[in-house]
């Protein structure tokens, strides 16, 4: 699967308010996973969306200002396991939440934006970034977020279920998303399934991907 930009392991494709009542029926998904190289700027562009600062939570996965003094190395791929571990509709908007586990046995940080790719059979999109976490805490700028041993860190994805301005009909869904954390070239392939929505994610409009942020920082999120 191309994208343009460095190569990593496997190929890649080149692509070119929620209130959290509305979330809390979705389910947790976890999906087979593999690895790929994406290209390090693949993981989309700035969104214009401003917004007021977040209070920082006290949780394993802690969050800082992002310009603070880096203390700890960043998190490799190898390191974190990567699943979508939430998702569902509300409102026209269907979203996921990607979970960040480390698994390792050191403390590490993530931050900034995680690469996305969402790939199907019509279209391959790269995720564009927003400072918008939907259903969850609002941003100015991304955190650096400090992740333990076991402990778990996430970003947001959303789009639209509806064509967007001048479609009659969606392109068919995207099945697959591959992901790299923050800092990484190294992605993670899972299924684009959102099994609360009961189909996989909508290919209708662009998707959008928030920073990585403390799991705390999403309460609606079931327990880990």
């Amino acid at each position: 699967m191309p994208n343009g930009g460095q190569r990593i392991e496997v190929i890649i494709v080149r692509v070119p308010g929620a209130a959290r009542a509305a979330l809390l029926a979705v389910i947790a998904a976890s999906s087979t996973s593999c690895t790929h190289t994406v290209p390090a700027g693949a993981s989309g562009t700035p969104s214009t969306a401003a917004s007021a600062k977040a209070t920082p939570a006290s949780n394993p996965a802690s969050r800082s200002p992002a310009n603070s003094p880096a203390r700890l190395r960043t998190c490799p791929a190898s390191q974190l396991t990567i699943k979508l571990i939430y998702g569902g509709p509300a409102a026209g908007t269907v979203g996921g939440v990607i979970g960040f586990s480390n698994h390792g046995s050191t403390r590490c940080q993530l931050a900034g934006w995680p690469t996305l790719i969402a790939a199907g059979p019509a279209r391959r999109v790269n995720g564009e970034h927003t400072l918008s976490v939907f259903a969850g805490p609002t941003l100015t700028r991304p955190p650096v977020v400090t992740i333990k041993p076991g402990a778990l860190a996430v970003a947001v994805l959303a789009g639209g279920d509806h064509p967007g301005p001048g479609s009659v009909k969606c392109p068919l869904p995207f099945r697959r998303l591959l992901v790299a954390p923050p800092g990484s070239t190294r992605a993670t392939a899972i299924s684009a399934w959102i099994p609360n929505f009961d189909a996989y994610l909508p290919a209708c409009t662009p998707i959008r991907i928030s920073p990585v942020i403390p799991a705390s920082d999403l309460p609606f999120l079931p327990p880990q």
